[in-house]
């Protein structure tokens, strides 16, 4: 009868091929799934590890971490590494006390004296019990441990910023530390999808939005309005998930199965706890996204749906651990703070989050396309800030506007340098009436429209949303 410990051994033979075969990321079922999706796609969200640090990669399931995870892998051993050195663990059903039985007492294959280790412990966050501890208590007390490269990856934001607090002082003194892997933006969408010569306009700076420089860039893409518009829209549809970009690219409906598995994530995973039927869930989640372009009510959520207060609080909660959700506050009147006790925008992460009640039941209300553009300009905006700033907390860099007239500007943020971005989403000269609120406001506006570019006067630009999020999308 084998002993737990001798499990573990066998478990990591398992799960690390390149211990034993240099040539293991040709059979190896999550990298041939990439190579036979037809995508170029490699995230980059693990480069440049530097040795002793400790790294906490985020992101909801599904987007790819595990993938990432193994690409980085593959460039360590590219650049020499030695295989031995490399561990990987998927942590899914372990407890807390396993970690410290996994790096002190189960037997590892050697490596040559005076070089370190990488472990890659992925979804630590699967853990039972407080594994933050172990992982501490083995930094400060494993010599080994202590000097080795950790990546830990996780689907749960409360567990995560939990545990950076708790690991503190043992991560060491490096920049980008914390990283984020969230479905792919516009701009990378449409390097995965469009063929043919695509266009080349530079990424407008955060700063620089309404600049002479960005009215060249937004007009430079002209001769592509048709393809970007017809991209966008493909793209509000299915999302930036590699599994639906795959689709996407070989012109394929979403995959059911697909579909299935982001059900599963929210049903089984996110809303483990909820108490809440299927049913039910599904019945939030529609009338919840319904509300997106609206501060929202939780009340009258709740009492739309004839359930408390507090569980609609509790099931956003949830989804927002598990980085399908994220709010956008009102700004305060003269800081870059949240205003207290104002109502958040909420929105999905991803169109598939959106769009899933629809999905799920073509009889529930799928999400406007005006809305699912606003959506995605704001997660454009998240994943440029948070490019840029890898530290920052973007449900704080982020934030609507609600004027004394008690008109809202959608999205405004520091980075932006006094521009505001509307997502209006029209393609007829509407769009000079509805930039009035932020014509009278004290910000410089743009206002994301469907196909209308003008960028002249003192007045709101209209672009294109297309073009805007092309130029600030990842």
């Amino acid at each position: 009868m084998t002993t737990r410990i001798g499990q573990r051994a066998q478990e990591l033979s398992r799960l690390n091929p390149w211990w034993r075969d240099a040539a293991w990321a040709a059979t190896d079922p999550d990298l041939v799934d990439v190579q036979n999706s037809g995508l170029a796609y490699r995230s980059g969200v693990l480069d440049g590890l530097s040795p002793g640090g400790l790294y906490l990669l985020r992101g909801p399931r599904r987007v790819g971490k595990t993938v990432a995870v193994k690409q980085a892998i593959e460039d360590l051993l590219a650049a020499g590494t030695t295989a031995t050195a490399v561990i990987r663990v998927a942590l899914d059903g372990w407890a807390a006390k396993d970690l410290r039985t996994l790096a002190q007492n189960t037997a590892l294959p050697p490596i040559p004296p005076g070089e370190v280790r990488y472990w890659f412990l992925d979804e630590v966050t699967a853990v039972t019990g407080n594994w933050a501890e172990q992982i501490k208590w083995l930094r400060d007390n494993d010599p080994d441990f202590r000097a080795a490269t950790v990546v830990l990856t996780g689907s749960n934001a409360a567990a995560l910023t939990t545990a950076a607090g708790d690991l503190a002082g043992r991560r060491g003194k490096l920049p980008n530390l914390d990283r984020t892997l969230l479905p792919m933006g516009f701009r990378t969408f449409v390097d995965q999808v469009f063929v043919g010569a695509g266009p080349t306009t530079p990424q407008v700076p955060l700063n620089g939005l309404r600049t002479p420089a960005a009215a060249t860039a937004y007009s430079s893409l002209l001769p592509w309005l048709d393809d970007l518009v017809r991209l966008w829209e493909m793209y509000l549809s299915y999302g930036g998930f590699p599994v639906s970009v795959s689709a996407a690219r070989a012109g394929k409906p979403l995959p059911t199965h697909f579909v299935d598995d982001v059900f599963d994530v929210i049903s089984h995973d996110s809303f483990a706890f909820s108490r809440l039927s299927a049913l039910a869930e599904m019945a939030l989640l529609e009338r919840l996204w319904q509300s997106m372009a609206s501060p929202a009510n939780l009340s009258k959520i709740a009492a739309d749906l004839n359930i408390s207060a507090d569980i609609v609080t509790r099931h956003i909660g949830y989804l927002r651990d598990a980085y399908l959700l994220w709010a956008c506050p009102q700004r305060a009147n003269a800081a870059w703070l949240p205003r207290e006790r104002a109502q958040d925008k909420l929105y999905a992460v991803d169109p598939i989050v959106a769009r899933l009640a629809y999905l799920r039941s073509p009889e529930r209300a799928d999400i406007d396309p005006t809305v699912l553009a606003e959506m995605q300009l704001g997660m454009a905006l998240r994943r440029r800030i948070q490019t840029e700033r890898p530290r920052s907390s973007t449900d704080e860099s982020l934030f609507y506007v609600r004027t004394p007239t008690r008109k809202e500007i959608d999205f405004v943020a520091a980075d932006l340098a006094g521009v505001a971005i509307e997502g209006k989403y029209t393609e007829d000269g509407r769009w000079v009436q509805e930039s009035a609120t932020v014509n009278a406001s004290e910000w410089d506006g743009i206002l994301a429209t469907r196909n209308v570019l003008s960028v002249t006067g003192p007045h709101a630009w209209a672009v294109p949303a297309a073009f805007l999020a092309y130029c600030l999308d990842t």
